[in-house]
């Protein structure tokens, strides 16, 4: 697999399409960065990892363009007759993609780091930016299974279809789990009075999610990738070793199904 990742490896130093998003990516980090920075009332946390939730599109763009030219120029198949085992190609495409994307995450977060003249250094401390470092990692990698897998088990334009597909299903499960765990447990509202409209004594929300299954709704979001890159947006991880956890069992189940599958695809 050594030969198969060197070959990946120089195909994407000369990868025009990588070195225009990760040049993107830290200017849209930058510059929004300089944008919000302008409130100085806020901390360096409350902006820094806002663009979080987009890294998964950012990924999908790249992982659809680098796997399709894979299929189109006859890569794969050219790779497997001269007798690479269909394992190590599937391998070396993974980690190449995991590579491209922790750089364009590394892109995000150096962007980021214009808005410390203005809002000065992380309030969190060191050791709670290593977690939500740690945390961006590992759905990065879970982003990048998930996406090889479709990518190499799907041809050409369908492939690309299909990841860009996934990674809006992925946004908006996370959105629909946020607003189910969101809900106040209780609401008020406003009544008409001789005075005037005052608001109503809170009432129990019945749209507020309880017991069992607010615990399921809070794994859910843990375990999607698309989940805790949207708490990493707001600042709310609580639970960093269950999302790491979770990020290795996704990792390891979509690799694991990609590669059983992909033993059986037909590449002619």
């Amino acid at each position: 697999m050594r030969n198969l990742l060197h070959a990946n490896l120089s195909r994407l130093r000369r990868d025009g399409t990588f070195w225009f998003m990760l040049v993107l990516i830290f200017a849209c980090s930058a510059g929004t960065m300089l944008l919000w920075g302008r409130n100085v009332a806020e901390s360096l946390d409350h902006y820094y990892f806002r663009l979080s939730a987009y890294m998964g599109l950012y990924f999908a763009i790249f992982a659809a363009l680098f796997l399709n030219t894979e299929y189109t120029e006859g890569t794969i198949r050219n790779k497997l007759a001269v007798g690479h085992v269909r394992r190590d190609v599937y391998l070396a495409n993974y980690f190449t993609l995991l590579l491209a994307s922790l750089c364009f995450a590394a892109a995000w977060l150096a962007g980021g780091c214009v808005g410390i003249p203005c809002l000065g250094t992380w309030r969190m401390g060191p050791a709670g930016l290593a977690i939500y470092v740690l945390v961006a990692a590992g759905f990065t990698a879970s982003y990048c299974a998930i996406y090889t897998c479709a990518g190499m088990l799907l041809d050409r334009r369908s492939a690309q279809v299909s990841i860009l597909v996934i990674s809006l299903v992925l946004l908006l499960a996370a959105s629909s789990v946020d607003n189910a765990l969101s809900e106040p447990e209780f609401s008020s509202g406003i009544v008409m009075t001789m005075d005037g409209m005052q608001m109503a004594d809170p009432e129990p929300n019945p749209r507020y999610v309880t017991g069992a299954m607010r615990t399921v709704l809070e794994v859910v979001m843990d375990t999607l990738p698309s989940g805790q890159s949207a708490l990493m947006t707001m600042t709310k991880i609580a639970t960093p070793v269950r999302m790491l956890v979770c990020d290795v069992l996704v990792s390891v189940c979509a690799t694991g199904a990609g590669l059983a599958l992909f033993r059986r695809k037909d590449l002619k």
